[in-house]
């Protein structure tokens, strides 16, 4: 128990640094917050994706998918592979609680990951969590993408985290329900870019000063299909973005397209 605390305010300080690994229960060493090194190190980490668009590809070149049709974004950066095993049981845990050890834990190792792909290179100007449309975040009472973005932008020291500029105006049914086509129809036009002084949104072929010549990089905990994060893509190129990059704790094996 923490000194001065009673005992029903300390709990949540025990949840928040765990003694032991939330997978196999041996000892987690700082700078590690729930995950041991060796289940860090068994983690389905994306060691070879297509550069693009970031599905698994053997070869670390353009997927044919890509080769066919280009997506908005110029590259998507993703630690692990989304299959059922340990990735899906901690991402699932992170959207339990907005401060959860699991959601922290993620966010760190996907900064490593970020930090790591870009090397000397410079990082995105600006950082957008995908935005959850009011009903759901009402549901929820926070939205994950939100939080990754927060903790990520600590872990790689990144000061420009805008979570108002591009919002979801339209309501669409969750995409974790829907088939790969139907998820490509979901969220056509439900994203756009807001005006604080205006307190409106542009329309589609407008420029924001705000955007206009920067990269942006657009995170969120999954990447399933893409169709999100290439509709949230094509309307900040539209607003006049340089780039577009998207980061994102696990990438499923579906494309677009």
């Amino acid at each position: 128990m923490v000194a001065g605390l009673p005992k029903k305010a300390s709990q949540p300080l025990s949840q928040l640094f765990p003694a032991s690994c939330c997978l196999c229960k041996e000892s987690v060493i700082y700078p590690n917050i729930c995950l041991c090194a060796l289940c860090i190190d068994d983690l389905p980490w994306l060691k070879q994706s297509c550069p693009q668009c970031g599905i698994y590809f053997k070869s670390n070149k353009l997927c044919p998918a890509c080769q066919k049709s280009s997506p908005h974004f110029r590259r998507c950066l993703a630690a692990f592979e989304y299959r059922n095993d340990a990735v899906t049981q901690l991402i699932y845990a992170s959207k339990k609680n907005l401060f959860s050890p699991e959601m922290m834990q993620l966010s760190q190792l996907l900064a490593k990951f970020i930090l790591l792909s870009y090397k000397t290179k410079p990082l995105p100007d600006i950082i957008i969590p995908v935005p959850m449309h009011w009903r759901n975040k009402i549901i929820r009472g926070f939205n994950q993408a939100d939080s990754i973005a927060l903790h990520v932008a600590r872990f790689i020291n990144h000061k420009t985290i805008d979570y108002q500029l591009c919002r979801r105006t339209v309501y669409s049914s969750p995409q974790h329900l829907s088939s790969k086509k139907q998820r490509v129809r979901n969220i056509k036009n439900v994203f756009s870019i807001y005006i604080p002084d205006h307190q409106s949104c542009l329309s589609n072929t407008s420029h924001h000063s705000a955007i206009a010549g920067k990269t942006i990089a657009i995170i969120d905990d999954v990447v399933t299909t893409g169709a999100t994060v290439n509709a949230m893509a094509a309307i900040l190129k539209t607003a006049g973005a340089k780039y577009v990059d998207v980061w994102a704790v696990a990438r499923t094996g579906w494309r677009i397209g």
